[in-house]
């Protein structure tokens, strides 16, 4: 067979086997929720999503509902059944880990939920359902005013501690401050444990940077920094130098563990599971996703970014994400999808996810996961969220890549100063919104 006939054979077969399975039988919901896998698979959150849908289905006898064709990890696979016409019912329009995608909302690909939101709650009497999701959430749901998508879990970042290697070295496990927390360090180097373990090559690295900015600028300037195409406030302001060095003298005093910028995730985690580092500065998936492997007798503990002292940012300021469900705009049952995803937004599913998967609840009045220990005083002092880089990734992706590589060519390679750094962001993000064709979304 010649190549052009194989590639007209090929194309031929995949249209015919891929789009033809892409369209479902009228009395099917198909549903991609991140976990949501077959009925025989013994993974904790997939059998909780598995009574939700008997429970939905002892009231909507006549609808199947099934995980959608690229469930698995699969959003490019989603993805182009959007473009094509025939998405699933509920699915993520998530840009990695920042939330709501706004050139889909844009484009009409993403229902607006704000009329569905004004239903009752599923089991909070006299409330409707937006006024059980905490509010401290609802901008992370929202575009222009509107919602756009419901909150399955929450992420938040924080510091994680080994408590038993942090009372051996001296140090407070709640350091109010920057200079508190560097004694942290300098007391667990004393006894020959590293400090902190990072992950050097994805995005964890300039998480360092935004919150540091945070807490010295507060959140105005940092959003505008990240997100203003008129440059009100410019990344070569002093505080953003201010943080870079700060980061820098993390670097030059070697409290980050030898070797982290070829370090995974993984391989970075398993240094704090198993003594090698004190302190990890991750979100609370770290224990949902690692429990097999913590220890009966590890004493976890979590903690704040610690404030900074002379800062104009709140140190009860968060960072983090929602966990983000949606509707397509043409999905086949969008009142039935919406009525389920009240239903996984009920006290009766949010209880069961927080005691079994360990996740964190976008409900208020849904307790904390025992595991977190230390992660309920910071959620009950908080004060503001923001999402990772104030929606960068979501708004601008290309531009938020070249974002974080400047960020690792100073914290990771090493290649720069803290004056090169801001100097060069301000290039890049002046450049790019001189030429970019600027919509709604670059807009604050």
């Amino acid at each position: 067979m010649k190549r052009r006939e194989f590639l007209q054979y090929l194309a031929a077969g995949t249209l015919a086997g891929g789009c033809g399975r892409y369209l479902p039988e009228d009395d099917l919901m198909e549903v991609s929720i991140p976990g949501f896998q077959p009925r025989a698979a013994q993974v904790e959150i997939t059998q909780i999503l598995w009574k939700a849908v008997d429970l939905f289905r002892e009231k909507h006898p006549e609808i199947r509902i099934e995980p959608a064709s690229g469930g698995g990890g699969g959003y490019e696979e989603l993805m182009i059944r959007v473009m094509e016409g025939n998405p699933p019912d509920i699915m993520s329009f998530a840009g990695g880990d920042t939330g709501l995608v706004y050139s889909y909302i844009e484009q009409g690909h993403v229902l607006d939920l704000s009329e569905y939101l004004q239903w009752p709650s599923y089991d909070t009497p006299g409330a409707s359902w937006l006024e059980t999701i905490d509010p401290l959430y609802h901008e992370a749901l929202t575009y222009n005013g509107r919602f756009y998508a419901i909150p399955l879990t929450v992420y938040t970042l924080q510091f994680y501690c080994n408590k038993a290697l942090y009372e051996r070295a001296g140090a407070d496990p709640n350091p109010p401050t920057w200079d508190c927390f560097l004694d942290n360090c300098e007391r667990l180097k004393r006894i020959g444990v590293a400090p902190i373990t990072q992950d050097g090559i994805h995005w964890y690295t300039s998480w360092w940077f935004d919150h540091l900015a945070l807490r010295l600028l507060g959140p105005e300037k940092v959003r505008q920094a990240l997100r203003d195409p008129e440059r009100r406030t410019k990344w070569t302001e002093p505080g953003f130098i201010q943080a870079a060095r700060m980061v820098g003298e993390l670097l030059d005093r070697e409290y980050f563990v030898a070797g982290f910028s070829g370090l995974n995730h993984i391989e970075s985690e398993l240094l704090f599971w198993q003594g090698q580092a004190a302190t990890l500065f991750v979100g609370n998936w770290l224990t949902s996703a690692r429990k097999e492997i913590m220890g009966d007798d590890f004493r976890l503990y979590a903690f704040p970014f610690p404030g900074v002292e002379g800062g104009q940012g709140s140190p009860h300021a968060l960072m983090g994400y929602a966990g983000a469900l949606s509707i397509p705009t043409r999905a086949r049952h969008p009142e039935l999808a919406a009525d389920f995803l009240r239903l996984l937004d009920s006290r009766w599913f949010q209880e069961q996810m927080v005691q079994q998967v360990l996740r964190v609840s976008p409900l208020s009045s849904v307790s904390f996961p025992p595991v977190h220990q230390g992660l309920d005083l910071i959620l009950k002092n908080k004060d503001s969220f923001y999402p990772f880089s104030f929606g960068l990734e979501g708004a601008h992706p290309f531009l938020y890549r070249q974002y974080w590589d400047e960020w690792n060519r100073f914290m990771v390679a090493r290649e720069i100063s803290a004056e090169q750094l801001v100097g060069g962001l301000e290039d890049i993000f002046t450049r790019y919104f001189q030429t970019v064709e600027l919509s709604p979304a670059s807009m604050l």
